[in-house]
């Protein structure tokens, strides 16, 4: 099976781990940790105890981290 065969819905509900989250995103998973935390995005994996990602939630997280990123910019140049 290709990846062009999986429906779209299926591959937003794949599910990826901590770290290789983190590495998408771009950020530390320290702060991804913390923005898991805050939005109650991500699910910690029965057996092995990682916390795990659905596409769609690594979306909305990307989008939540860009904003952060945004608002500290313009506070650090405000100052």
């Amino acid at each position: 099976m290709q990846a062009s065969d999986v429906e779209p819905r299926e591959q937003l509900d794949r599910k990826v781990n901590e770290s290789r989250a983190a590495f998408l995103l771009g950020l530390s998973t320290e702060d991804l940790r913390r923005l898991s935390a805050k939005t109650g995005l991500g699910q910690r994996d029965a057996e092995s105890g990682d916390r795990l990602f659905t596409y769609a939630e690594l979306y909305r997280l990307c989008r939540l981290a860009a904003e952060e990123a945004g608002l500290n910019a313009t506070e650090q140049h405000a100052l």
